[in-house]
């Protein structure tokens, strides 16, 4: 158990690691998204300010020159300002009638129509590399059909890009380690009451299953946790506590035969006198019956414990089974036997409710101060009832659900006197409830002890 614990320690260390790792990944995926939508937007928002910026000035000389073109375009038309690069008249033959400085030697833009207003981009100067966000524009002036050219260089708005990119890329690791060291510290104080449990239910040993781990009453994970643990330490607690119990029991039950037979082996032995058939009947062939019925009984209880009583499925009639229990118990037995037997069938193994059946009336008559009385009926629920009820002293309210677990005795001395093992009742309940039927103690009509014990019938079973 230690060691699975241990590994479950093991388990915890990879849960922190792979969830810190978890949420850093996903926080680099969202950020990586982030940062190419960020980025995308400041490219359109640059190239954005840039069209607005030559459309504005295309449109201002396309007005002058439409207004005035007989004293020719002067320097001031065509001079750049701080955003804008690159400006050219183009007459429709394509020569450049006005240029800015940095436009002269070649042509930005082919003619256009005139009343076109067009955004160019990537636009170069004739055997430069350079490009260009240019907006050119058609006008009709007194000279003829002119083009407005207006550009604006991309790579000042590419640089920008670029900058804030490796900004990004220098910022985004220092924030994944810090996300990643404070992911592993959460993560490490959420499984801290865990990994509490799990250290102290380690300490645990095997003969002590007393301690309990502490609830926070919280309502949240941890605090189920801490309940649904508690709650098997509890089941573990109790389920040794009976093992204990029945290894106790059970070896006190077999010492009694066993001393009986041991002593008679023992005293043929020191008198070198063989034993006589009439010790060996009175004695020594009951107390080996009695043995040999206790080892059926604890097979058959463990057999229940580790898989469930085996059955051999068929329809069977309790009448019969009641009828002959009362037959078997009025040869051997004093006792006066009365039955009202009503008929009932049922789905299950004969056998096993005969031995159930066998095993209730054998401890009424044990109980009984004269006689013992069986019933039949059938409920609303379809199930069909089997009462066995006696006129002894009765079962107290306190004891009628322990009556049915294993070695309980009432009266100890009478009933291992009487032949009791203190088994029969478990081995009733274990039957039955492989039956999917119940059993239950209660109090007869006159006084006295009353056990039902109600199974599924055939149509209800259907």
């Amino acid at each position: 158990m230690r060691s699975a614990l241990r590994g479950v320690g093991h388990q915890l260390a990879g849960v922190r690691v792979r969830l810190t790792v978890l949420a850093t990944v996903l926080l680099a995926v969202a950020l990586a998204c982030a940062a190419a939508i960020m980025l995308s937007v400041l490219h359109n928002s640059l190239l954005n300010s840039a069209d607005a910026a030559t459309s504005a000035r295309a449109t201002q000389i396309a007005t002058t020159v439409r207004a005035d073109s007989s004293r020719g375009i002067d320097a001031d038309t065509v001079a750049p300002s701080r955003d804008l690069d690159i400006i050219q008249v183009i007459d429709a033959s394509g020569r450049v009638r006005a240029s800015s400085p940095s436009g002269r030697g070649g042509r930005v833009a082919d003619p256009v129509s005139v009343g076109a207003h067009e955004t160019i981009d990537g636009a170069q100067i004739d055997g430069r590399g350079d490009e260009f966000r240019t907006t050119v524009v058609g006008v009709d002036s007194p000279a003829g059909p002119l083009t407005i050219a207006v550009g604006a260089a991309e790579g000042p708005i590419n640089d920008v890009v670029i900058t804030v990119a490796i900004l990004f890329c220098a910022v985004f690791p220092i924030i994944l380690l810090v996300l990643a060291f404070a992911s592993y510290l959460f993560v490490g104080r959420v499984l801290r009451p865990v990994e509490g449990i799990r250290a102290q239910v380690a300490e645990m040993s095997s003969k002590d299953l007393s301690a309990r781990v502490p609830e926070s009453g919280a309502g949240d994970e941890i605090s189920t946790l801490a309940r649904t643990m508690n709650a098997m330490l509890d089941r573990l607690q109790l389920a040794r506590e009976q093992q204990l119990r029945f290894v106790g029991d059970a070896s006190h039950e077999l010492r009694s035969p066993l001393m009986s037979i041991y002593g008679l082996l023992d005293l043929a032995r020191t008198t070198g006198r063989p034993l006589d058939l009439a010790t060996i009947d009175s004695i020594m062939l009951p107390e080996v019956s009695r043995l040999q019925a206790m080892v059926d009984d604890l097979l058959l209880l463990a057999k229940a414990d580790e898989r469930g009583i085996p059955l051999v499925m068929g329809d069977v009639d309790l009448d019969d089974i009641v009828a002959e229990a009362a037959h078997r118990t009025d040869t051997l037995s004093p006792i006066t036997i009365r039955a009202r037997v009503t008929p009932i069938r049922v789905s299950g193994d004969r056998e096993k409710l005969s031995r159930a059946v066998r095993n209730v009336v054998d401890n009424a008559v044990r109980h009984a101060h004269s006689a013992v009385t069986m019933t039949m009926s059938t409920s609303g629920d379809g199930m069909g009832q089997i009462v066995v009820s006696d006129d002894g002293p009765g079962i107290p309210a306190a004891e009628r659900e322990r009556i049915f677990d294993r070695f309980v005795r009432l009266d100890p001395d009478r009933e291992r006197s009487a032949g009791g093992s203190g088994l029969g009742l478990a081995i009733v309940s274990e039957i039955v409830r492989a039956h999917a039927g119940t059993v239950r103690a209660g109090e007869a009509p006159g006084g006295g002890a009353a056990i039902t014990i109600s199974v599924p019938t055939s149509a209800s079973a259907e």
